[in-house]
């Protein structure tokens, strides 16, 4: 009998091993965890070994999941300590916690799966029965049971109203005071509780650049949805009337307007564009903040729009171009992003000997595969920050150079979520326009394909 005992019980672990390691976004319960206890088994709120009961059968918010997140989490993402040590990610409440519930994220980094960070930080994973008691509640639905939840129907948006007073002050409390405040250590140096800062960015350009996701500029809000079409259009007409401020005298000049480029209808295999790869090159290796963005302005040199950027170029004259040949010498991009590949130096050869056009194309074919479809998303958009040179200093540390890593963030979720801008998710491109309508649905059919290496 000892013998038999012996030979189960690592059976026994083995499969626990396994069955906890193939939880993904939906989770199921941990088999063989009932509310056990005792040095060896589950534990209290605090994870690792220890010696207090654990019920799987009572998983309920109020009492059970609120008081491990509590004890577990609340050291760095409380609301106190998120901005400061938590990255922003405040999960002090039902309502705080529920958007990273829903992409995964919050089981992914309990759960330690790969492609997510290890939580609690520094700290014991939490036990096999808290993990279950958190899987039976999202795979329950994650509700809360603290109270009546009430969905209010959307509000009526008025695009005739644009006071800064009653409709942009309210739209900068809800949607960006929270990071753009004296103080916060998130805030990038800008300060929008004073209007003349406000004034300022709306002045040139950088306020509708970043909420509109144009190329060039930070997608804001911040790891929220994009403001709506309405919202956008109080804040173009408020700006395009001034900028006023209706409780003083102050009145600013509305920023010169560009027409946009017309699109041609398909693409050319002989023509570069501006729009579909010379401007991402660019803002993912020389607009970045702390070099040629529009607010570090490094040498005095600005990249973010089509204008700033043919001061630099000669028209049908690449080597007469000083963004060719300073490239093209290895002076820049300045490490760690890396330098220009022969390819890149040969696209912007191309673009400016073409006449250095203010082009683009709209052909897509959502049916193209890892090679000849996401691959070259991967690096026009992505690679200046997540390559194997800069991923560590730009790039969060996500290294996005071979199909490998590129799979384990498609199969973890954080790669759709980032370019169609879920909530929870980091918008990306970073500084760049949101990814066209087909761009993504090429992301999802891969994604969804099983994210085959064809």
């Amino acid at each position: 009998m000892n013998k038999l005992l012996s030979r189960a019980i690592p059976i026994v672990m083995v499969t626990a091993i396994v069955a906890i390691a193939c939880v993904h976004e939906i989770p199921l319960p941990i088999p063989g965890v009932t509310g056990v206890s005792g040095s060896t088994g589950s534990t209290g709120l605090a994870g690792g070994t220890g010696t207090s009961s654990c019920d799987t059968t009572t998983y309920n918010y109020s009492t059970v999941i609120s008081q491990i997140v509590k004890t577990n989490c609340d050291v760095c993402h409380s609301a106190a300590s998120a901005a400061s040590s938590g990255g922003s990610i405040d999960l002090s409440t039902y309502a705080k916690i529920l958007p990273y519930v829903s992409n995964g994220r919050f089981w992914g980094s309990i759960n330690h799966s790969a492609g997510y960070s290890a939580m609690p930080k520094g700290g014991a994973q939490l036990s096999a029965c808290q993990l279950t008691q958190v899987s039976k509640w999202i795979a329950g639905g994650a509700k809360n049971d603290t109270a009546t939840v009430v969905v209010l129907p959307p509000a009526t948006c008025d695009t005739t109203k644009f006071l800064f007073s009653t409709t942009i002050a309210p739209l900068l409390k809800t949607n960006c005071i929270t990071c753009h405040s004296a103080g916060n250590a998130q805030n990038g140096g800008i300060d929008l509780t004073l209007f003349a800062v406000v004034q300022a960015y709306a002045n040139n350009g950088k306020l509708l650049g970043s909420i509109t996701h144009s190329v060039g500029y930070s997608a804001m809000p911040k790891g929220m949805a994009q403001l709506s079409a309405c919202e956008i259009t109080q804040f173009t007409k408020w700006i395009g009337a001034g900028a006023k401020n209706d409780t003083s005298t102050v009145v600013v000049a509305p920023p010169p307007t560009t027409p946009p480029p017309t699109p041609t209808s398909n693409c050319s295999k002989d023509t570069v564009y501006f729009q579909n790869t010379i401007a991402p090159l660019i803002a993912q290796t020389c607009s970045m903040a702390g070099c040629h963005d529009a607010v570090t302005k490094a040498s005095g040199v600005v990249l973010v729009t089509y204008a700033n950027i043919t001061r630099y170029v000669t028209a049908g004259n690449a080597a007469g171009s000083t963004l060719y040949t300073i490239t093209k010498s290895g002076s820049m991009p300045r490490s760690p992003i890396a330098k220009y590949t022969t390819a890149q130096l040969t696209q912007v050869q191309t673009w400016i000997n073409q006449g250095a056009k203010n082009n683009f194309c709209t052909s897509c074919d959502t049916t193209s595969t890892y090679s000849k479809g996401i691959a070259p998303l991967i690096t026009t958009y992505c690679i200046g920050c997540h390559s194997a040179t800069s991923a560590a200093s730009s790039g969060g540390s996500i290294d996005l150079s071979t199909y490998t890593s590129v799979k384990v963030y498609a199969t973890n979720g954080r790669l759709y979520g980032s370019v169609n801008h879920d909530l929870g998710y980091s918008a990306m491109p970073k500084n760049q326009a949101q990814l066209s309508a087909c761009q993504i649905a090429q992301f999802k059919k891969w994604i969804d394909a099983g994210s085959p290496n064809n």
